[in-house]
């Protein structure tokens, strides 16, 4: 029920899906006379164009990647590397209906996997299965055997149950209990790190960054296309949003976890 109203609330607050509900809302108390209706409106129209253009999308990133972006990567102190699960395409014709990875959980594994080469450092691979899709294979295992059949690595650890960012944390102490891993770099996209870098420190690892695929504001000049509407900008902005949505949320989580003594 948790998760359902999550997904819900993330719909309704994030784009597009905030700019569609308040210009279809605006267009409504419009055609009844309201006076509202336009402001609305216009504020819909806003919060449609705004998050798409590369102009506004890349300094929302850089909000959460400044913290990560000029840190120095901690390989002499780790015992691992742990990857995180980012999502799964379900069911793609091109791999003969099977699930497969999506480009996020990709960038994550191949970062993971050049990092492996560089340090020589184990491989843990975190990721369960969604709720909606029992039976499937946990993005742990769709990790590790991208890994193998693609990029020539073995993961030694899979921590399979996990469904979100901080039971990445704690449920890949639990697999790793007695192995001798303390510290930890942890790899996903840079937006992402802040939040997994608590979660992982809440589960009593040392966790260091490493981040996969930086989105944020770079030293290249203005173009135009910056300033016109792209996908690319328009996920750039949902992630980030998502991310300090979830880090305001993470306080009121923990509570609901500790009163329900999960």
């Amino acid at each position: 029920m948790l998760a359902s109203l999550q997904t819900i609330a993330e719909h309704l607050l994030l784009p597009p899906g905030l700019g569609i509900a308040l210009t279809v809302l605006g267009v409504l108390l419009w055609r009844a006379d309201w006076r509202g209706g336009r402001p609305l409106l216009a504020l819909g129209l806003l919060a449609l164009v705004l998050p798409s253009l590369q102009v506004v999308a890349q300094p929302l990133a850089d909000t959460l990647e400044r913290e990560v972006r000029d840190s120095v990567l901690a390989t002499g102190r780790a015992d691992a590397i742990v990857i995180l699960g980012g999502g799964r395409w379900v069911g793609r014709a091109e791999d003969a209906g099977h699930d497969a990875l999506n480009p996020r959980t990709h960038e994550r594994v191949r970062e993971g996997a050049r990092l492996h080469r560089a340090t020589d450092l184990p491989i843990v691979v975190s990721g369960g299965t969604p709720r909606a899709l029992p039976g499937r294979r946990s993005e742990a295992e769709l990790m590790a055997a991208t890994l193998q059949q693609d990029l020539g690595v073995s993961a030694r650890w899979l921590e399979n149950t996990s469904r979100n960012t901080c039971e990445n944390a704690t449920h890949t102490r639990q697999r790793l209990q007695g192995q001798g891993v303390e510290a930890v770099l942890v790899v996903t996209q840079a937006m992402h790190l802040p939040r997994a870098l608590e979660c992982f420190e809440r589960a009593g690892f040392d966790a260091y960054p490493a981040p996969a695929g930086l989105r944020g504001t770079t030293d290249d000049p203005r173009g135009l296309r910056d300033f016109l509407p792209t996908t690319e900008a328009i996920e750039t902005s949902r992630f980030a949003l998502r991310e300090w949505l979830a880090r305001g949320a993470l306080p009121l989580r923990e509570r609901l976890r500790g009163s329900t003594g999960d």
